[in-house]
């Protein structure tokens, strides 16, 4: 059991997420911060406000938002130490590599030589197989399906149920409609969805 206290950034829903992976982990909670001041208090924890660097600056800090750019942003602004948190009720093999701050969630399978970057969420009963590369602020929804060697890249969403084929590289900034059947390569900015999958629209920045 890890003794440094945590502290969540966001107090949307999936803080609530979080916060139940971190008790099951037997870390305790110091604080959340947001700036919504109309949200109701989780579970007697204290909302903070406004981020603050001089609060709980021994905490370890994890980020609650499941957006991808909010995410990215908000990571810019912390100086605390980043958490990396875990759900004990998932299948992580030992040689996986996971960057800080990343959140693997309830009933999730990872396997050998997989590589999940920074600050990603992988979410509720996915399934991503050997060798794959998660790179930076991915958010890979429930119940999606990762076949062996596929790369997916920064800041991309993978929507819930999708299924992607071995080998496919899936670019940056590309979003991935929920239920689709990823067997080809998709461009960075894509937006994608079918089974198959077809490109829809661009997301240039």
């Amino acid at each position: 059991m890890e003794k440094t206290e945590y502290l969540i950034y966001g107090g949307g829903t999936h803080s609530r997420v979080v916060i139940s992976i971190l008790e099951k982990m037997g870390i305790q909670i110091a604080g959340i911060f947001d700036t919504n001041n109309t949200l109701k208090k989780i579970k007697k924890i204290p909302f903070l406000g406004h981020y603050d660097t001089q609060i709980g600056s021994d905490c370890k800090l994890v980020i609650a938002i499941g957006d991808n750019n909010i995410r990215e942003k908000i990571s810019e602004t912390i100086r605390h130490p980043i958490g990396t948190i875990i759900d004990p009720d998932t299948m992580v093999n030992k040689e996986v590599l996971i960057g800080e701050g990343s959140q693997i969630i309830t009933s999730s399978t990872i396997n050998v030589g997989t590589k999940i970057g920074k600050h990603c969420i992988i979410n509720t009963n996915s399934s991503i197989d050997h060798d794959c590369k998660i790179n930076d602020f991915v958010h890979i929804a429930p119940g999606v399906t990762i076949c062996g060697g596929v790369s997916i890249g920064k800041s991309t969403l993978v929507g819930a149920g999708t299924t992607i084929l071995p080998n496919v590289n899936v670019g940056e900034n590309v979003i991935i409609g929920a239920g689709s059947l990823v067997n080809k390569d998709i461009p960075n900015n894509s937006k994608a969805l079918g089974s198959p999958v077809k490109i829809i629209g661009n997301e240039k920045k």
